[in-house]
Parts: structure tokens; C-alpha cells; sequence
């Protein structure tokens, strides 16, 4: 961690982004709501981020999350829904599906935060390195929409928890994201500020909804990583590894843990639970 004072801004969520009236604007419901939240997870990408993750504030990357000293009951991000709102998303990406992480708030209602993705699994028990610091930040920062709207999206990423693959619902490839929110200055970048990068896939402009890439984006929190704001991850980035060439990229930029997103042709937010299809591994997040 840095010595000097960062001027960080906490990592925000807006209770537009959930469709599901199961949500009803908080997100880590408690322990009695376990369905809903279930049911909430099929609509949600509408992250707000605006310049990391503050992890002073109840968050301890070098514990786990199920310990005290690691995600604080009763404090901190707890305390507030949007705080809850925060640690959701970063359960989802790190914990697998069936994981999960119980804390209280300041009233001692306890609430469940429901692992999805996996990239980071090792963060349930000990401290979260590089790797897992990398890794949550490119799936946190690949459900950036500025416009507070769920959007379907197919992911995929290099972690074998995802893994490579396409999903013929989701033809089109709108760009890679990675950087870390948790470390201001990682890999020789400002000092003062997260490192957050996207770069654009090769069909970003088609039917981009509001808020995502391609799209008139309000103060996106992320920029450009080669420079200018349509710059291609084609011809920069490090594609997967045959066969899978074509469906992301492992490595871009000097950073290892990438997630590649894809879209649907259709610019509509209706969420569905039907199977896809898809072929190879992949995650569909809806």
C-alpha cells in the first residue's frame, strides 16, 4: 500500500441497474431472501466505478473474506446498501457458484453474498495477490454501463474457473477489460490512481446499449490502454491460445488477467434463464 493519502472514490452501484423487482434496490439480502438473490443474479451489468476500490473501508486484501480482519461485520462497506452493493459484485466475480460469504450490519442482520464466476476462489480463506487483485478488477470492470442499465453479456477470460468459447446469442465481440482496482499505481502506472483499461473488440459499434463501449458513455471510469478511444485489442493483445483465438484475449498490455465481452445483436434488457447453447465454456451473465 502506499505511504502518501489517495484520493480515492468508493466504487459505486446505482439501484437503477436492477431490473429483477426480486432485488428491491440492495443487493446481499439477508439470509431469508437466499431465492431472490438467486433470481437477481440473471439481470444484472451496470457498474459504477469511479476511480477503485476503496479498500481501507472494511476491506482486507491480505485476509480472507469469511474472516473479521478480512470483509468487517457491522462496518465499513457493510453499512450501507451501496457499500453492499459493492462487496456483491466483487463476491460474484471472485467466489465460485455455491460459495458464499455471510456478514452483518450495524443492526446485526446478516446477509449472504453469492459467489458466481470463481476467479478468485483463493480469496474466501487467505489474502487475495496479484492474481486474485487482477482478476476481480477485469470481471468488476467488464460490468462498467455508465447509464445504470443490465445488459446480457457472454464473458470470457483465460481463468479456467471461465474459460474460452462462444455463444452464437452473443455475436459480437465488444472489447477486453483489466487493470486493478485494488492497488493504485500497479505495474508503474499513477501512483495516485487504479489502473483501469478496456480496448476495443472487433465488432464494439454494433448495437451498443447505452452505457456500454461503443455507446455514448457518461465519465467512463476506465480509458483506452493503447491510447486513443476506439484503439483495437486486435494486433495489441495477446489472443487465447489455438483454437480458441478468436474468442479473447489472455494477456494485454503487460497484464495477464483479461476478460473479453461479447453482445447480442438486440439492444434490449429482458432477462431470461433459458440455456444458450454456447459453445465451449464461457459465462453467460444475465
Amino acid at each position: 500500500m502506499l505511504s502518501r493519502r489517495l484520493t480515492w472514490l468508493p466504487l459505486a452501484l446505482s439501484s437503477a441497474l436492477f431490473g429483477c423487482a426480486e432485488m428491491q434496490g440492495d443487493v446481499g439480502n439477508p439470509d431469508d431472501q437466499a431465492v431472490a438473490v438467486e433470481n437477481g443474479l440473471q439481470s444484472v451489468n451496470g457498474l459504477f466505478i469511479q476511480n477503485g476500490l476503496h479498500i481501507s473501508n472494511g476491506l482486507d486484501i491480505t485476509n480472507g473474506l469469511h474472516v473479521m480482519n478480512g470483509l468487517s461485520s457491522g462496518s465499513g462497506l457493510m453499512t450501507t446498501t451501496l457499500g453492499r452493493q459493492q462487496l456483491a459484485y466483487l463476491v460474484r466475480c471472485a467466489l465460485p457458484a455455491g460459495a458464499t460469504v455471510v456478514k452483518q450490519d450495524q443492526y446485526g442482520t446478516s446477509y449472504t453474498f453469492n459467489g458466481v464466476l470463481g476467479l478468485a476462489p483463493e480469496w474466501a480463506d487467505s489474502a487475495c495477490g496479484t492474481n486474485c487483485q487482477e482478476n476481480v478488477s477485469a470481471c468488476m470492470l467488464a460490468h462498467v454501463n455508465t447509464a445504470g442499465i443490465h445488459v446480457p453479456l457472454w464473458i470470457v477470460s483465460q481463468s479456467a474457473a471461465v474459460g474460452w468459447g462462444q455463444d452464437p446469442e452473443f455475436p459480437n465481440q465488444e472489447g477486453s477489460f483489466f487493470g486493478n482496482l485494488f492497488q493504485a499505481g500497479a505495474h508503474g502506472t499513477d501512483p495516485l490512481n487504479s489502473p483501469m483499461y478496456y480496448c476495443m473488440g472487433s465488432k464494439y459499434s454494433v448495437s451498443p446499449p447505452s452505457g456500454r463501449l461503443g455507446s455514448k458513455q457518461t465519465s467512463p471510469p476506465y480509458v483506452n490502454a493503447f491510447g486513443t478511444a476506439t484503439a483495437a485489442c486486435a494486433n495489441r493483445c495477446t489472443p487465447a491460445d489455438y483454437p480458441s483465438a478468436a474468442d479473447g484475449y489472455k494477456a494485454c498490455n503487460g497484464w495477464n488477467a483479461v476478460v473479453t465481452v461479447w453482445r447480442q445483436n438486440s439492444t434490449t434488457t429482458v432477462a431470461t434463464t433459458s440455456p444458450t447453447g454456447g459453445i465451449g465454456k464461457g459465462f453467460r451473465w444475465k
